[in-house]
């Protein structure tokens, strides 16, 4: 396989000329937000939202395309990944937002018409998700592992509750700012993604063109029976570890 390139041409279209109408694909860590933003870069129609509000990538990306600074570097990412439908997609974590948030000039530049909200029911799968990925460097399938992750009971514990604050803080800023966001749920997507796609497009008033689908490599799922072993002594641990309150 050669090295996923998330700045490569596989995820830009034809410039774009005007403003585009973007939205946000707002996550926690391990929910399959990856997933969902190859899935809709496939369609051809709701550009490629990758994760264009991290530190790092906006360091990465500020260099590629030698961007005076982060307000450049956004014009000329809209001019690239936008797709001709006029829709630019990024996916965020909440520290990530926050940060975007912050920034007013910045954050003037997006006209976010629509926000897609993606949880896991299985918070404890998630968690482990993130454990695994945190210790193995390998955030996606296409990455190739660094090190053998190691079970930690603590770890696993404070992934839980970062994804629980941080879940809470969407809800809030939706709330605060009468944001109905379209939901979706992990297992769903993974069971019917075709489905979620569908109603990804019709929430951003888009109907299918199979004519415009363009071909970009899929992660695949990366959990194996490691992740079970460490759920199932995960739960036996906290019968033992954990104060009485959180049984």
């Amino acid at each position: 396989m050669t090295a996923w390139d998330q700045f490569g041409p596989d995820y830009d279209f034809p410039e774009y000329p005007g403003q585009p109408m973007s939205y946000l694909i707002a996550t926690t860590p391990r929910c399959g937000s990856h997933h969902l933003g190859h899935l809709l870069t496939a369609t051809g129609m709701l550009g490629s939202p990758l994760e264009y509000f991290s530190k790092g990538r906006l360091r990465d990306w500020r260099e590629k395309l030698a961007a005076a600074d982060t307000v450049d570097l956004f014009r000329q990412l809209f001019r690239r990944r936008t797709s001709p439908s006029g829709w630019f997609g990024v996916k965020a974590h909440w520290p990530q937002f926050q940060q975007i948030m912050a920034d007013e000039e910045v954050c003037g530049l997006f006209n976010f018409r629509r926000y897609l909200h993606i949880e896991r029911r299985d918070r404890l799968a998630q968690a482990i998700s993130w454990v695994i990925a945190q210790q193995s460097s390998a955030w996606i399938s296409f990455h190739t592992p660094n090190d053998e992750p190691r079970y930690d009971f603590d770890a696993i514990r404070n992934a839980l509750n970062v994804i629980d604050a941080h879940s809470a803080d969407w809800k809030q800023f939706f709330a605060t700012h009468g944001i109905e966001p379209l939901s979706i749920i992990y297992e769903d997507l993974v069971a019917t993604p075709d489905a979620t796609v569908e109603s990804v497009l019709a929430h951003c008033g888009l109907t299918r063109d199979p004519t415009l689908a363009r071909h970009t490599e899929q992660p695949t799922r990366q959990a194996s029976h490691r992740n079970e072993i460490w759920a199932q002594r995960y739960r036996a641990d906290i019968a033992t570890k954990a104060a009485p309150d959180e049984r």
